[in-house]
């Protein structure tokens, strides 16, 4: 095997780094779904204001280490020729059903296959990008947290490059960087690292002369690294890819190890990395991960990074869970927002009455009012602080989303139950995030924002009670939410009770009714948002 003036070849893949849309959707997706653990969290080294974020198996040994730069809203990218175009996890053969039932239960289409003899599942993460698991014979230790070790990913099986051709990229990988190739099935070229026992030590090369180019974006690689001893063999390697025309970059520090990129024929961005000093250098074994470590030209700016960063690990609020009765699916899943002053256990007698057999996600609001659980501020009685709606409305959201996952509840079943209080913040999710709720019940509610635009709400069945004495709720607001959610196109059913603002029998048995009737069934297609005036 060829090595660099005689040193010790390279043994496997270091880490890979891809990009995402949402720093929030990637956590929950890598550490939920898949059971990897966040070893760091710290900052694009050119964007401090990004997150840089870290999964992989209890000390980020190298090659167990996925990385992501989570541009928020970044633009959705293609993969294709001149890129990493899969990233493969090594499983135990025995758990590939398992997997496909796990990922099917979070709601993630999968394909199946087979590769050199092995079975492999096939899918993408919540921004598009390509993963695979790869069932291999025996497993070479666990990653992260996940708990149950049938299923636990066992660190890189491989990953795959898409190119046009490959036979200046295969003299760069053979006899420039001294891997052997081993495997070919069609135009798919298998290549070995040194190491057979080390994770990540397989490379693939897909050839097809027609691939268009990828389109960086979110849910694509945006380089691959390969591992080195120490600095010492990584100068001996960029001498020695130097000398064979390659531009390779001086070293660049990145705290947890010293990098060398350069691109090879056919366009991938490559990085070797030594394997010290780890990512231990800043944090005890136990605690990597839980707090946001910055270079060291960013801490005066620490107090504004954090401020712009999103929350992670993901904000949890206190909640208790019902899970259906045993066989029982009715096709939703409630969840309960209580009124000022109440608690996670208020509302769901009223939810077993509406539904008896749905599983229930019951909170507590997380501000307090004199004492009193809310969902958010308001300045005077019926005005609200319309930035704290808005950020405990996103709050809210990203709990939910998770607690879908932890759950093992589809996103697409949730349906909001709220009174008052809890009604308002109800809505004002159904109006910022219309991706969280299929429908919704509101006792009581009324406008909870100013809208310069409405989503689009096309079929999204809500039903709404309201008291024909209601000295607490003005009137006219609650026709301005009805009015809004109306022109956003939802299917809105109003019930008037002779009450006040107390919830009342006649209101619960309206909603059982109004939910027994099947509201979201015969949707039409959605159609463009609307716009109206603050």
């Amino acid at each position: 095997m060829n090595t660099p003036n005689g040193n010790h070849p390279i043994s496997g893949i270091h880490h890979i780094t891809a990009v995402a849309a949402s720093a929030a959707e990637n956590y929950r997706f890598y550490t939920r779904v898949l059971g990897l653990r966040l070893v760091k969290k710290t900052v694009n080294f050119d964007d401090p204001y990004t997150y840089h974020l870290y999964y992989g198996n209890e000390t980020g040994r190298p090659g167990t280490i996925l990385t992501f730069f989570p541009w928020e809203q970044a633009a959705p990218g293609t993969p294709g020729s001149g890129m990493v175009s899969a990233i493969a996890f090594a499983v135990p053969r025995r758990s590939m059903g398992l997997w496909r039932q796990r990922l099917g239960k979070a709601g993630i289409a999968v394909q199946t296959s087979e590769r050199f003899g092995e079975p492999v599942v096939r899918f993408k993460d919540p921004h598009g990008l390509p993963l695979e698991l790869i069932g291999t014979p025996a497993r070479a230790g666990m990653i992260g947290q996940e708990p149950h070790q049938d299923t636990a990913i066992t660190g890189f099986h491989s990953a795959t490059m898409l190119l046009t051709r490959i036979d200046a990229t295969r003299s760069i990988l053979v006899e420039g960087m001294g891997m052997t190739p081993v495997k070919q099935e069609g135009g798919r070229y298998r290549f070995s690292m040194a190491d057979p026992a080390a994770p990540g030590h397989l490379l693939d090369v897909q050839v097809d002369p027609s691939a268009p180019p990828g389109r960086p974006g979110g849910g694509t690689v945006h380089h691959i690294a390969f591992r080195t001893r120490d600095s010492r063999e990584q100068q001996a390697w960029r001498q020695r890819l130097g000398q064979r025309g390659l531009s390779v970059t001086d070293v660049r520090d990145r705290k947890y190890f010293q990098s060398i990129y350069f691109s090879e024929p056919g366009g991938v961005l490559f990085e070797i990395a030594t394997d010290p000093p780890g990512f231990a250098v800043d944090e005890e074994p136990r605690q990597l991960g839980r707090a946001l470590k910055l270079p060291v030209r960013y801490e005066p700016l620490r107090q504004r990074i954090e401020a712009r960063l999103p929350p992670l690990p993901l904000p949890d609020l206190r909640h208790v869970y019902l899970p259906p009765p045993p066989g029982a699916d009715d096709g939703k899943i409630i969840v309960a927002l209580h009124g000022t002053g109440g608690s996670e256990h208020d509302l769901i007698p009223v939810v077993r009455q509406v539904s008896p057999s749905a599983p229930v996600i019951s909170l507590r609001g997380p501000v307090l009012e004199n004492g009193m659980p809310r969902f958010f501020k308001r300045v005077a009685e019926g005005v609200f602080d319309e930035a704290d709606v808005r950020r405990n409305s996103h709050h809210l959201s990203e709990f939910l989303a998770d607690a879908s996952v932890r759950y093992g509840q589809a996103a697409n079943r949730r349906l909001a139950l709220g009174y008052s209080n809890g009604a308002n913040m109800a809505a004002a999710i159904m109006l910022l995030r219309p991706d969280v709720f299929s429908g919704a019940i509101l006792f009581r509610p009324m406008m909870p924002l100013k809208m310069a635009r409405l989503p689009d709400l096309t079929c999204k069945p809500i039903f709404i009670a309201t008291g024909q004495f209601d000295r607490v709720i003005p009137s006219a607001e609650t026709r301005r939410l009805v009015d809004a959610l109306k022109k956003a196109g939802a299917r809105v059913t109003v019930v008037d009770t002779a009450a006040g603002h107390e919830l009342t029998a006649t209101d619960v048995e309206a909603a059982r009714a109004w939910l027994a009737g099947g509201p979201g069934q015969e949707c039409p297609r959605p159609r463009s948002p609307k716009k109206r005036a603050a």
